[in-house]
């Protein structure tokens, strides 16, 4: 039991140090927008327009859910650079708040099988007592 409680201590202590780590990366201070932000090719609906038969209109837009409906936000050439960025940034916020709930659950799960390994039963059950 000790040898198998000390490879659980051992465990515990490297999920908890990478939690400590992810913790560090959902730290970070830049500015971020939810959504995403992509080029969109559509036609603009004038019937002698290209994009009626041949290639479609290109424009850069942001894409998020508000109030459970799906919004499209335009964006001007001269912000693309700047949401891009704040767009990335929040996929990198994601991608580690992500990480950091399965890295907490592995802490629990370690904490929970230390607990059961130190668990006692008492009072001790007699046989041939009836409770």
């Amino acid at each position: 039991m000790s040898a198998d409680s000390s490879s659980l201590r051992q465990q515990l202590w490297r999920a908890y140090a990478a939690l400590a780590q992810t913790l560090r990366r959902l730290e970070r201070s830049q500015a971020m927008v939810q959504g995403s932000f992509y080029l969109l090719w559509r036609k603009c609906g004038k019937p002698n327009c290209r994009c009626a038969t041949g290639p479609l209109h290109g424009s850069y837009v942001l894409t998020r859910s508000e109030q459970g409906k799906d919004r499209i936000y335009m964006v001007p050439k001269a912000e693309r650079a700047q949401v891009r960025a704040w767009a990335a940034e929040y996929r990198r916020y994601q991608r580690a708040r992500a990480v950091l709930s399965k890295r907490q659950a592995r802490v629990l799960a370690l904490v929970d099988q230390l607990a059961e390994q130190r668990l006692l039963v008492w009072p001790q059950k007699k046989e041939g007592v009836n409770a």
